[in-house]
């Protein structure tokens, strides 16, 4: 979900490459200028680069500028003028969009047929001034420790952090559109990215023609978790169903509910990078959503895994540790190969989302509301994984931001209006990240939306092999209605390793 990286991560997944520590430097200059535009600046044909300069925090000039980046890749027929202008965020919050400028033009070569590709690395990531703190630069132990590191992140910044919002960078995307003269956009946001585009279209509602929203959630996150969990549940049901008898969900579900009581009192330790760690409750609910979250890939393998570890053969349990790297705790990871701020995310996260205690309160009286809070929720909305673990494993959800200084920010508005465009909602049936079912409360936030639910995929379904859910996208985007599905039928099941064979 959220704040995850999608090669890594409601966040992907987790606080991955880091940018090198140290203060934010927030650079001066005159606000508004545009530098000049390099060609081929990115490897593919037609592309060209600029920066444009923006205030840091546009209430508050005093504070500085920044520098925004971005490529446009141009449309092939270069004959006519193009028919629209599609922008693309990737997500994170932190993840880099000009990083996937190559990616991005060959999922969607036919659309760059006649459109024009546009890429703005967020204010803080890769060419866009990036930010650090020194507090994330590496990988925290354990959960307090994680928290922890995000207040000091807070602390570093000072008045600066107020800079790094989802309405600061939507307003750097149209600060982009309107120094090259575009009049709307297509706007497509992946994971966190359909946060942003939303916060976007909110605020620039006259320059939207349309809105893909591709692993969706809404602007009220439910910060506890309960969707993500629910959705676990029903991805080891689809999987099993769809095995040819592999397996049977409920089976998976009680086996996974007994091995998350034995790791509560008795974790598994294991080794990562010459690292000693230990799968916990925690770290068996964080690699289960992993694994949901890239499906099909590893996803069927969960049978197998709680199978054997019930009978004491950890060798599955402890290569998903080590391939999902979780805390005992968290869900981070580090392996996402492109530009990834981990420092920019929690900044966004600790801004804008909803926080489970009052913004204003003290960290003692914050620390006792958290508490209280967590200990009303029903034990059995977590099953099988518990409510104490599911709630410490997302870096996006739970305490992550209970000690971020900033005690004044009021956070991003939830509500609308927002702007009557034509909307397109895909998910994949198996995401616990951002399942089906926040993407259909993402949807509800405007009048014209359509949803399209993906199967045998996790996160950011049109990143599956086939090109099928691209080029439903595609479609859309050209016509502003959902176009022919039937492909989707042809997406195959995730492998399933026998969970009786264990």
């Amino acid at each position: 979900m959220k704040l995850i990286s999608k090669s890594s991560g409601l966040l992907v997944a987790g606080l991955a490459a880091v940018v090198a520590g140290g203060l934010v430097a927030v650079p001066t200059g005159r606000a508004g200028t545009m530098q000049k535009a390099s060609a081929e600046c990115v490897p593919v044909s037609g592309a060209v680069c600029g920066t444009v300069r923006v205030p840091l925090v546009r209430a508050r000039p005093g504070l500085g500028d920044i520098t925004v980046a971005y490529a446009l890749i141009k449309h092939r027929d270069t004959g006519r003028p193009a028919k629209g202008t599609v922008t693309i965020n990737p997500g994170g919050p932190g993840d880099s969009a000009i990083a996937s400028a190559s990616a991005y033009a060959r999922m969607f070569g036919g659309l760059l047929k006649d459109h024009d590709l546009l890429l703005v690395d967020p204010r803080g990531v890769n060419r866009s001034d990036p930010v650090g703190c020194g507090a994330l630069g590496s990988l925290p132990a354990t959960r307090e420790a994680f928290v922890r590191a995000v207040g000091e992140c807070g602390q570093r910044l000072g008045a600066a952090a107020r800079g790094y919002t989802s309405a600061e960078t939507a307003d750097d995307i149209d600060a982009v559109r309107a120094e090259l003269g575009i009049e709307r956009l297509d706007l497509l946001g992946e994971s966190y990215g359909t946060y942003l585009m939303t916060v976007y279209a909110k605020r620039h509602p006259e320059r939207v023609r349309s809105v893909v929203l591709s692993s969706a959630y809404p602007l009220a996150v439910d910060m506890w978790g309960r969707p993500n969990v629910r959705a676990a549940r029903r991805a080891l049901r689809l999987v099993c169903e769809r095995s040819a008898g592999a397996c049977d969900g409920d089976q998976v579900l009680r086996d996974t509910a007994r091995l998350a009581r034995r790791l509560r009192t008795r974790p598994v330790p294991y080794t990562l990078g010459g690292q000693r760690r230990r799968i916990d409750d925690t770290a068996l609910a964080s690699i289960v959503y992993g694994l949901a979250k890239t499906a099909p890939a590893g996803i069927g393998d969960v049978p197998a895994m709680v199978r054997g570890a019930l009978r004491s053969d950890n060798t599955l349990l402890i290569e998903a540790a080590q391939k999902t790297a979780p805390l005992s705790g968290s869900s981070l990871r580090q392996d996402d190969p492109q530009p990834f701020n981990p420092e920019l995310a929690a900044t966004v996260v600790c801004n804008d989302y909803p926080t489970l205690w009052n913004r204003t309160a003290a960290l003692p009286a914050r620390l006792r509301q958290f508490a209280a809070r967590r200990a009303a929720l029903p034990e059995r909305d977590y099953w099988p994984f518990g409510k104490r673990a599911w709630t410490s494993m997302s870096y996006d959800q739970g305490n992550t931001c209970v000690r971020w200084p900033d005690r004044h920010g009021t956070g991003q508005p939830t509500g609308g209006p927002f702007p009557d465009v034509p909307v397109l909602v895909t998910s994949g049936d198996l995401d616990a990240n951002t399942p089906t079912e926040t993407g259909r409360q993402a949807a509800r936030q405007f009048r014209r939306a359509a949803v399209v639910e993906v199967p045998n995929v996790g996160h950011v379904p049109e990143h599956e092999p086939s090109g099928c859910v691209a080029a439903v996208q595609t479609g859309f985007i050209r016509d502003l209605r959902v176009p022919d599905t039937s492909c989707l039928a042809d997406i195959p099941p995730a492998p399933v390793r026998d969970g009786q064979g264990a």
